[in-house]
């Protein structure tokens, strides 16, 4: 089973750019919430992100991961593959 992958961004955010250009060389697909200028949809992501509004904001099967950094230290430790394949706890 492959996770669902879920991305909060804004279009011109390079931490966003570079962690959807992370996604997207692993071949995942992930469902984006653009959200320039939508306090709504930021106010959303934080209750979501436990208060955090930095963007990108990366959920994987509902479970918040954090951000671009968050993203490319779980690749380092060879722990994003068991998450995006839905097997890790």
């Amino acid at each position: 089973m492959t996770a669902t992958v879920e991305i909060y961004t804004w279009s011109r955010c390079p931490f966003c750019i570079r962690a959807k250009a992370l996604l997207d060389r692993k071949g995942v697909e992930y469902t984006e919430y653009c959200i320039d200028g939508d306090e709504d949809a930021r106010a959303k992501m934080a209750q979501r992100a436990n208060g955090r509004t930095s963007l990108p904001q990366i959920f994987i099967d509902d479970r918040h991961v954090g951000g671009c950094d968050d993203l490319y230290d779980l690749e380092s430790q060879d722990q994003l593959d068991p998450l995006l394949e839905g097997s890790a706890a």
